[in-house]
């Protein structure tokens, strides 16, 4: 079993969940230090002790999903060229801890800053401000 923590398109109920949610076994409620980024569809994090916090979900998963998010992430191994690296991460007030795929600031900086830390609440908010 691994634990992943997800802020973006593979929270549940989220567009990108489907492609984990046969291989979850639990799901708790996380957070962890950082800069959360616009990147279109989906948000991008740069972890930083110093940030904000970033809300997301901690993922209990089969071993299986491990490559279902790194085909969906873009991640290749330790030193290739990665759309998102994967690296280990604690929560940033309970003892969790697990992987989480994440963005250098150089990759993110370009993009614009997600003040509240959640992709769920500017989801929220970007639908009502469309609407």
């Amino acid at each position: 079993m691994q634990t992943v923590f997800v802020y973006g398109t593979l929270l549940q109920k989220l567009n990108n969940y489907h492609y984990i949610e046969n291989h979850v076994y639990k799901t708790e409620s996380g957070i962890v230090k950082g800069f959360l980024y616009n990147n279109g569809p989906y948000p991008a994090i740069v972890i930083d002790e110093n940030g904000m916090n970033v809300v997301g979900e901690w993922v209990h998963v089969d071993d299986a999903a491990m490559s279902v998010l790194d085909w969906l992430e873009q991640y290749e191994q330790p030193g290739q060229t990665n759309e998102y690296e994967r690296v280990w991460v604690k929560d940033a007030e309970r003892k969790k801890e697990g992987w989480i795929y994440t963005y250098s600031l150089l990759q993110a900086e370009h993009y614009p800053l997600i003040p509240s830390g959640s992709w769920r609440e500017y989801l929220l908010s970007s639908r009502k401000r469309q609407g």
